[in-house]
């Protein structure tokens, strides 16, 4: 091989060497980024993500599981709420595949049964601005009963940082 064929080989090396490395760099820069929130608040994250139109939104109250199912994490939200004679509990909110699914204990805290209710909800953002709304039934509940409520809807709702419910009469 002659001197000049070695140095063009080389040149091809180092030029691919260089390439490889810029598209590695280029694909890291763009994977979900998770930075710590620095509130103060144990455990909660912000996520960035880029929306349908490549704007990037943040997820404060959201924690993606293995599964990709988005989970929130807003401790007022997940707080005990009162609402005439329920008491709602346990309250969790997922989205996965585009369906946002609300799933609460209902508890009759009355001494009497009460008959199937509909219900209004209403999906809060951190400034108390609504987010989304949505009607739900709770069954009839005999007294000190609990039972479960789910709500579902084909918006991502998952990022909310609490709710209001409003019993229909």
């Amino acid at each position: 091989m002659k001197k000049s064929e070695k140095q063009m080989i080389l040149v091809l090396i180092i030029v691919a060497v260089i390439i490889i490395a810029v598209l590695v760099n280029v694909r890291n820069s763009r994977q979900e980024k998770v930075v710590d929130n620095s509130t103060g608040n144990t455990g909660t994250s912000v996520q960035t993500n880029p929306n349908k139109s490549g704007v990037t939104e943040t997820e404060e109250f959201v924690e993606r599981l293995e599964d990709g199912t988005k989970l929130n994490v807003s401790e007022k939200l997940a707080q005990t709420k009162k609402v005439g004679n329920y008491e709602i509990s346990n309250i969790q909110i997922t989205e996965k595949n585009g369906e946002s699914r609300l799933i609460a204990d209902v508890k009759n805290t009355s001494n009497a049964k009460i008959g199937m209710k509909f219900a209004k909800l209403v999906l809060l953002d951190k400034e108390g601005k609504e987010i989304t709304s949505t009607d739900a039934i709770i069954g009839d509940v005999e007294a000190g009963q609990t039972v479960q409520l789910i709500a579902s809807v084909t918006t991502d709702f998952s990022n909310a940082y609490d709710f209001s419910i409003q019993i229909v009469e």
